[in-house]
């Protein structure tokens, strides 16, 4: 049943698609002869002025024409004008660019269909540090209103920074002399989420949410120069509450034999076999840890500020200073139902259960499963902290009439940080906590044994037309805040303090000639990337207390709080109610879509207040954390420091008949890393009888050790442009690139298996075992060959019909491996295996292609005249594989640093961030001061990677986000809009290790903008 339900699902979604596709292709094609028959106007004395959405386009269409690379942008002359309310989502609306998304909003660009981690990022030519801990940058820390260009370079000339095997993204502030004008801008609008209008309103932050930007820009004249300042300020303030339905990450290995009760799905406790080395020789099932539904409460607060200053002491020296800052504070309220014990799966033929059948997936996806299981409830209060910082001193000279020098000094940084307090109750064990046996039947097993804190439950997995999982319990009512009243567990988490901070400085120069070859280009350039990171959640930095049941009990009765949300995950239920209590007979008792919550901060001041074990708070009343300052081997301590040089030819005349340009270059990169990594102190034991050598560690003694290692690449490129025709162009590029790990996987902590030694072992390395790794400095960089092809039509300043081809080659992947490093025990140096990974030298190859076409109406009869559409469309395709690290195949480190293989048990995801399709279909109308914008953009499936366990596959499922915009000019002054995005609330669905193993469900809602611009 559950298969036929996904089945359909992903049918329906490949119709909608198609559908779309099909339709846009049509509008195209229809449009294709009367494109033809149009012509530019001729030129006369009265001079129309573009506005709006169809000047963003023409300005796109023209930058993709003038390029020498293949480049898609968006341009407005005015700043501001660009038509998104965030760069991610400006970008997405690009061909081949696509989003993931969290809170609802776009912030990881994916390029061409491939994930952030192939692409790089420069605001003003320049790197941007970020708080992830990979090299992406999370776009919706941006306001559009702050930048007036943003484009994505696909192909690489010498010239660009390293960094995107993908492409590169580009964002520009303005340049205030260049600009040309003064001027005063303000724009405020008002956002307003449903959902968040849902939320009971004692408990949610605030009811609506605004964001309002202010900029100035002008021009003085000094002496015989020119001094330009430009200045902008914007705050977004949002709440954007999530629904969840999410399994636990951890994929368990259990055997589905019914003549095996000491393992597996018959075993009478967990289920978590051992899995076999070879796939295919028995049937299992994958176990999770627990199922979860959420409700969270949000608050966002941003402030962004961009300061920019040109000087023009003569025409023949330009000076350019600028600086950005982005400061977020975000808070969260979590409200969480726990069934913990999701392993404990009870296998066909157990009996006291609810009347459900196993039924399992291809893969040993659970789709219908009973067990018994503890309920918890989980609040917790969190707080994020997050400050960016960016700017930088640019100056170009005009030496002489033919050489033109440059200079570039810029430096970003960014930290982050991330706080929460969480308290757990489970359910009361009834015999301590009802003598009359009155509150809920305990789950029987087959001996006839009582669980007495545990739940007889049903899951159902995405059937009935849900989404999600609904769930059976029996008599337990999940609304009854007197169940929760044991076990407490309160947690004090500092879960991320990381910083990240870029320097950098470059020199160039541009030598003019005469002819074909137009100009020679060169330079140099330094950087040095630094990025610190704490553990987070554990050791030294969570603190975990228990309390008194005196205090839990009067904790509970002081902070219980009203269900917050109505219509509860409504919309990927299926209408069916996400929790069903039955009775013994399978009777339907009731019915829900809420559960019992409490306020997390009120629960930890309570508790404390009545058995104090140490913890402060300060005077808004939240928990002082740990500082992040304590030594652990999980810390990472990485320095990166670039060199890189580079020639580059331009060419510009014709050859034969045919007008060519483009260029031809090579760039040199060094990349040094510098790693200082943390381990402990081993003493070695030895048993005089057995002669058994154990270690202990020393947790308070951490010795430091430091790994330097350097790379040398040669990225060759070329880019030609050929005018074959009048209004049609052709392109050809081949160049080759790389991108480099990201930093939090460069640590070179290690983790010693002392607590698991062996009882055999007779020597030091024998017990020292196989040593873990938190990262490897050694790690290679991804390197790729790249082809492109294109021809491009550009009939008028309206129209574009461009398509072309790609083919990456590259070194992909990471491979498991055992290197041998030195330790020091007994205050004697040990060599050993560490069991780590690097850069796969295997070739994987990707293909693509892409299309563009934009048209406007204008010969229809006025008034639709006005109307006007843009199409993009990408496809690509990789034979790439990425093996789960739990289920898929992998080698594992002998002692003696071979590897053994372990066949997959499931499927490989391909490459990060790959969707096989990206589309974007914008439909505009224009009219007198009447501007209206549809965008719908669409995302089939595709792994995104986690940061933190990079080795864990999940997937998230297509997505497609329709958005509106419409604007009323009232003046040249004051203009209007009405924003929408995510109009029909499409939610986030996640898979983990399968396409078809549910994972998470996000549901944000849509959100509106109702705003007014002035500028003069």
């Amino acid at each position: 049943m559950e298969k036929a339900s996904r089945t359909v699902r992903g049918v329906s979604a490949n119709r909608r698609f198609s559908a779309l596709l099909l339709g846009s292709t049509a509008m195209a094609l229809v449009a294709t002869p009367a494109i033809a028959q149009v012509e530019a106007a001729a030129p006369d004395d009265t001079a129309i002025i573009v506005t709006g959405i169809r000047a963003t386009i023409q300005d796109s269409i023209e930058t993709k024409r003038d390029s020498t690379e293949i480049v898609d942008a968006l341009s407005a002359d005015e700043i501001g004008e660009l038509p998104a309310l965030s760069i991610g989502e400006a970008l997405e609306t690009l061909t081949g660019a696509a989003s993931h998304r969290e809170q609802g909003g776009a912030s990881e660009i994916s390029i061409r269909g491939l994930g952030p981690y192939l692409g790089s990022t420069v605001i003003n030519g320049r790197s941007a540090s970020n708080g992830s801990g990979d090299r992406s940058v999370n776009f919706s820390q941006f306001p559009s209103e702050l930048f007036n260009k943003v484009g994505i370079y696909k192909t690489q000339s010498a010239s660009l920074i390293e960094g995107g095997v993908a492409g590169q993204i580009t964002l520009e502030t303005v340049r205030p002399i260049d600009y040309g004008k003064r001027r005063i801008q303000g724009d405020f609008k008002i956002n307003m989420n449903p959902d968040n209008l849902d939320i009971d309103s004692d408990q949610r932050f605030r009811k609506f949410g605004y964001r309002g930007t202010l900029s100035y820009i002008d021009q003085f004249n000094v002496g015989d120069g020119e001094v330009g300042i430009s200045l902008g300020y914007s705050r977004n303030v949002t709440s954007n509450p999530e629904q969840e339905a999410n399994v636990s990450n951890t994929l368990n290995y259990c055997k589905n034999d019914p003549t095996d009760t000491s393992s597996g799905v018959f075993d009478d406790g967990n289920c978590n076999s051992t899995r076999p080395d070879t796939a295919g020789t028995e049937d299992f099932v994958i176990g999770r840890n627990s199922y979860a539904y959420r409700q969270n409460i949000t608050d966002d607060v941003r402030d962004s500020f961009f300061g920019a200053v040109q000087i023009k002491p003569t025409p023949d020296v330009d000076i350019n200073m600028d600086f950005q800052y982005s400061k977020r504070l975000f808070k969260e309220r979590r409200n969480d139902l726990n069934f913990a014990e999701g392993r404990r799966v009870d296998g066909v033929g157990d009996i006291n259960h609810l009347p459900f059948d196993l039924i399992v997936g291809p893969n040993g996806e659970l789709q219908q499963f009973t067990n018994e299981t503890r309920v918890e409830t989980n609040s917790e209060y969190l707080e994020r902290n997050e400050d960016y910082y960016g700017g930088g001193l640019a100056i170009d000279v005009q030496a002489t009439d033919r050489l033109k020098l440059s200079t570039d000094f810029s430096y970003s940084e960014t930290k982050r940080v991330e706080e929460a307090v969480q308290v757990r109750m489970r359910i009361e064990n009834q015999e301590d906590f009802d003598g009359n046996g009155g509150l809920y039947d305990l789950a029987v097993e087959s001996d006839g044994s009582n669980q007495n804190d545990k739940v007889e439950t049903a899951y159902l997995v995405r059937q009935n037309g849900s989404e999600i999982f609904n769930l059976f319990v029996q008599n337990f009512d999940v609304n009854n805040y007197d169940l929760f009243q044991d076990n407490a567990r309160t947690r004090y988490d500092l879960e991320q303090k990381r910083t990240n901070s870029i320097f950098a400085a470059r020199g160039d120069f541009e030598y003019e000639m005469d002819g074909l070859l137009s100009s020679i280009q060169g330079g140099i350039r330094y950087q040095e990337l630094e990025y610190r990171d704490v553990p987070g959640a554990s050791g030294p930095n969570r603190v975990e207390v228990t309390y008194s049941d005196t205090a839990l009990a009067a904790a509970n009765q002081a902070c219980r709080t009203a269900f917050p949300e109505s219509g509860f995950l409504d919309s990927v239920s299926g209408g069916n109610p996400l929790i069903t209590n039955v009775d013994a007979s399978g009777n339907v008792i009731s019915t829900t879509n809420t559960f019992a919550t409490f306020d997390a901060l009120c629960l930890a001041q309570t508790m404390e207040g009545l058995d104090p074990q140490g913890i402060t708070f300060d005077e808004n009343g939240v928990p002082v954390y740990p500082d992040g300052n304590s030594d652990s081997v999980q810390n990472t301590n990485v320095g990166e420091k670039t060199w890189a040089g580079y020639i580059q030819a331009n060419f510009n005349g014709d050859f034969g008949a045919v007008p060519v340009r483009g260029n031809l270059g090579l760039r040199v990169v060094k990349t040094k890393v510098n790693s200082i990594g943390l381990r402990t102190t081993l003493t070695s034991n030895v048993d005089p009888v057995t002669g058994v050598v154990t270690l202990s560690e020393d947790q308070a003694n951490f010795v430091s050790d430091t790994v330097n290692n350097s790379y040398t690449e040669f990225l060759p490129s070329f880019n030609f442009v050929a005018d074959v025709a009048p209004k049609i162009q052709a392109r050809f590029a081949i160049f080759r690139a790389l991108s480099r790990p990201d930093p939090s996987s460069l640590g070179y902590g290690r983790s010693f298996a002392a607590a698991n030694n062996d009882d055999d072992a007779t020597s030091v390395i024998e017990a020292l075992g196989v040593v873990t790794a938190n990262g490897n400095p050694n790690t290679q960089p991804l390197l790729s060959w790249n082809f492109d092809a294109a021809l491009e039509w550009y009939p008028d300043a309206d129209t574009i019909l461009a398509g072309g081809v790609y083919y990456k080659s590259f070194n992909g992947g990471f491979d498991t491996l055992g290197v041998t490093e030195t330790f020091i025990v007994d205050g004697q140096p040990i060599s050993t295996v560490v069991s780590t990974s690097n850069t796969t030298g295997k070739n994987s190859t990707i293909f693509g292609f892409e299309a563009t076409v934009a048209h406007r109406f204008s010969y229809l009869p006025k008034p639709l005249d006005g109307l006007g559409f843009k199409l993009s469309y990408n496809f690509a395709s990789s034979n790439f594989e990425f093996q789960d690290d739990t289920l898929g195949a992998f080698s594992s480190v002998q002692l003696d640093g071979t590897l053994q293989a372990v066949e997959a048990l499931i499927p490989p995801a391909e490459i990060f961030g790959l969707s096989k399709h990206v589309l974007s279909a914008q439909l505009y109308y224009q009219i007198g001061g009447f501007d209206f914008q549809g965008v719908y953009k669409y995302r089939s499936s595709y792994f995104q990677q986690f940061i933190a366990t990079p080795g864990r596959v999940r997937y998230v499922q297509d997505t497609g986000v329709f958005e509106a915009r419409i604007s009323y000019e009232l003046t040249k002054n004051i203009k209007f809009t009405i924003e929408g995005i995510n109009l029909f609330n499409e939610p986030r669905i996640n898979s983990r290790g399968t396409l078809e193993d549910f994972g998470a469900a996000q549901v944000y809602g849509p959100r509106y903008f109702a705003g007014v611009k002035f500028k003069f």
